[in-house]
């Protein structure tokens, strides 16, 4: 820059003594060349012995933090040429550590040596960076709770910031809100991001059948549509919405599908089919009746429905003890006290039947297979229980009970099929009455005394139900007078003969 105010003097020198020298009309203007010339030269000499470096410090007092050490030289140019190369650094800056560092940079001339001390500022300006698993845009199903999908912070400088990640919620509308996550690093360089949260109603209705999902019909006979109702959580009531699909020939054999579906205001949809078997009726004979002559005559074979309970079953046992006689108890489902009364039944030498695990007479007798799911299901958990796996069992009513003529001719078949199954079934011979006509302990002890009869072996229909107290009052005495009259008191066995009735369904 002085070189160039040191010609443009020179120049406008010449100028104005020329318009002198015009002006005046004089000579001369060569001895005016001539002396600003040398006078220019020895100035320009003098200015160049004594020319400054000129460094430039601007781009190195503040750095960017590297990862890996470098040098970094102030651009120094010295008598029109570049001599940064030349310029020597005294002190020690760490670029990759951030922090202030004081440094001199030297270097030589003409005249000598030339320093500038300045402070070197290494930075990090760079923002850390935020990555958002599962995008920065994300649906949520209404009917779930929002789990984050997951988030991490990275930092050039400070490596994994996840930690210091900051989230908040804030909210838009009903099926709309904002997470944001804010992170800082150890510089103060801040990234948010956002990421948009959008409730969705992914949630198909809920079709309930009416009626069971599966239905058996005989050939040729009647298939009628119960239907189904349909509930969306959303919409509500979509039931008059449902669509049925699919046709039943009841004259043809086969398995039938029926199809119900409705879509909600969303387009999700529910599906529910029903299955509907078509087959002819199979031609079951019912089991002839039996007596009780084919077992051993004159034996007694006290049998006990509807328990345990815990007032009456205990006691009962505390007789059966006391005189030394075992029993059969066709039991219900139990809770944990009645597991202890079941347990004590078998411990103590009695057999334990299945009566079933419910004693509701509409959903037992639906099906074949609904009653088999009923007395198997209670079979195991007796076995849970005692190890024992009893296949004795009475039909709820008895099987010639008329409940459950709502499903035409089903203990007719069932009587054949538990059999068939490995089961033996024992109805009665000898009915004490205590859960229906007899109301005094000694109408129980009449009814079964009057029927007992040695020449067949008498299967004793009697309750240990809660409450039931007329049975358990008249029990010891029922026992005296079988002892007392020659007869033998034995339990039901695998082996026992059976005594049933004529099916009347």
């Amino acid at each position: 820059m002085i070189y160039l105010l040191e010609v443009l003097s020179l120049i406008l020198t010449w100028i104005i003594g020329i318009i002198i020298i015009k002006v005046r009309k004089k000579t001369g203007i060569f001895k005016l060349f001539g002396v600003s010339s040398v006078i220019f030269i020895i100035i320009f000499g003098v200015s160049f012995a004594l020319e400054r470096p000129l460094m430039d410090i601007k781009e190195i007092e503040v750095i960017e933090v590297k990862e890996e050490q470098e040098i970094y030289r102030p651009k120094t140019t010295y008598h029109f040429m570049d001599i940064t190369e030349r310029v020597n650094i005294k002190g020690n800056i760490e670029y990759n550590k951030i922090g202030e560092y004081n440094v001199q940079f030297e270097v030589k001339t003409w005249i000598g040596k030339y320093s500038k001390n300045i402070k070197v500022k290494i930075v990090d300006t760079k923002a850390p960076e935020i990555i958002l698993d599962g995008g920065e845009k994300y649906n949520i199903s209404y009917s779930k709770e929002f789990e984050e999908p997951g988030y991490k912070a990275i930092d050039e400088h400070d490596g994994d910031i996840t930690d210091k990640v900051i989230t908040t919620k804030e909210e838009i509308d009903e099926e709309n809100y904002n997470i944001r996550y804010s992170v800082q690093d150890q510089s103060g360089n801040k990234t948010e991001k956002v990421r948009e949260v959008r409730i969705i109603d992914d949630v198909s209705p809920e079709i309930t059948l009416k009626g069971a999902g599966t239905i058996t019909i005989n050939l040729n006979g009647k298939y009628e549509e119960k239907g189904a109702k349909a509930i969306d959580e959303k919409d509500g009531d979509l039931t008059n919405k449902i669509k049925i699909e699919g046709k039943v020939d009841t004259t043809k054999e086969g398995t039938y599908t029926v199809t119900y579906r409705v879509s909600d205001s969303k387009g999700n949809e529910g599906v529910k089919t029903r299955k509907v078997i078509v087959k002819k009726s199979p031609v079951y004979n019912p089991i002839p009746k039996q007596s009780g002559s084919k077992g051993t005559k004159g034996t007694i074979y006290l049998t006990f429905d509807d328990g345990p309970s815990t007032n009456i079953t205990p006691k009962t046992l505390d007789i059966l003890k006391r005189k030394n006689v075992k029993a059969t108890f066709f039991i219900l489902n139990y809770n944990t006290e009645g597991e202890k009364i079941v347990k004590r039944e078998v411990a103590e030498g009695h057999s334990v039947g299945i009566h079933g695990y419910s004693h509701r007479y509409k959903d037992i007798y639906k099906s074949v297979d609904t009653y088999m799911a009923n007395i198997t299901k209670l079979q195991n958990k007796i076995k849970a229980s005692t190890g024992v796996n009893t296949t004795i069992t009475r039909f709820p009513g008895g099987s010639s009970n008329t409940v459950s003529r709502y499903n035409p001719g089903i203990m007719t078949v069932l009587t054949k099929e538990v059999v068939k199954r490995g089961y033996k079934y024992y109805d009665w011979n000898v009915s004490s009455g205590d859960a229906g006509e007899a109301i005094t302990a000694e109408q129980v002890y009449n009814n079964v005394t009057s029927r007992l009869s040695k020449s067949k072996q008498n299967i004793v229909l009697l309750h240990d139900y809660a409450g039931n107290t007329k049975t358990l009052d008249a029990l010891e005495r029922i026992i005296d007078f079988g002892l007392q009259n020659g007869y033998a008191f034995s339990k039901i066995t695998q082996s026992t003969p059976m005594v049933t009735h004529t099916p009347n369904n």
